[in-house]
């Protein structure tokens, strides 16, 4: 997976300097947001599968909180947190929750508009730390370690300092998280300031 992400981040560089270096104007170099999200877990339960024969785990729902920076027209970074409701399990007679927070830093690879100006699909990858608890019948354990993502997206601007996106990214979690990969989709309103 580190090898991916490397790839990936090599080649995030060479379009980064292949777009237009123009610069974005001076009023709409700052950007931030909000949004609704959805996430699917795909969590590494193989030990729990073992030890109870079979298990299920509820998807979450949650919200994101952005913030960015563009430093050239086609080229932004942006932090983002994510918060989710408890990933709700259980695996036998064990019930557990698992609620989960990251707060991530991403360079995002912007293509130049597909319609009227108004459109802009992007691309992102990222790192940070994701922080998890795990309720298990009652007992919890905090657990936090580094993370990274990957992902794609679309703004559509539907006024000049309004955008509403749809992002979608892969989060995985490394050492004491990492059996806690998932999938994010989020629903996004920006205002560009």
């Amino acid at each position: 997976m580190r090898k991916f992400l490397t790839y990936m981040a090599i080649v995030i560089g060479a379009l980064s300097f292949t777009l237009s270096s123009e610069a974005v104007a001076e009023d709409r170099r700052f950007f931030a947001g909000a949004g609704l999200s959805y996430a699917v877990e795909d969590f590494d339960d193989g030990d729990v599968k073992k030890l109870a024969g079979s298990d299920t785990i509820d998807n979450a729902w949650g919200f994101n909180l952005f913030a960015g920076y563009n430093l050239f027209k086609h080229l932004a970074v942006e932090g983002n947190f994510n918060w989710y409701d408890d990933f709700e399990g259980e695996a036998g007679a064990i019930n557990f929750d698992v609620s989960i927070w990251t707060l991530m830093l991403d360079l995002k690879v912007i293509s130049p508009s597909l319609w009227e100006d108004r459109l802009f699909p992007y691309l992102r990858i990222g790192a940070g730390y994701m922080a998890t608890e795990v309720d298990i019948n009652g007992n919890t354990r905090d657990y936090g370690d580094f993370a990274y993502d990957a992902g794609l997206g679309f703004d559509v601007f539907v006024k000049d300092q309004i955008s509403i996106g749809l992002d979608g990214k892969r989060v995985w979690g490394t050492g004491d998280v990492g059996e806690f990969n998932h999938f994010v989709g989020t629903l996004r309103v920006g205002y560009h300031f």
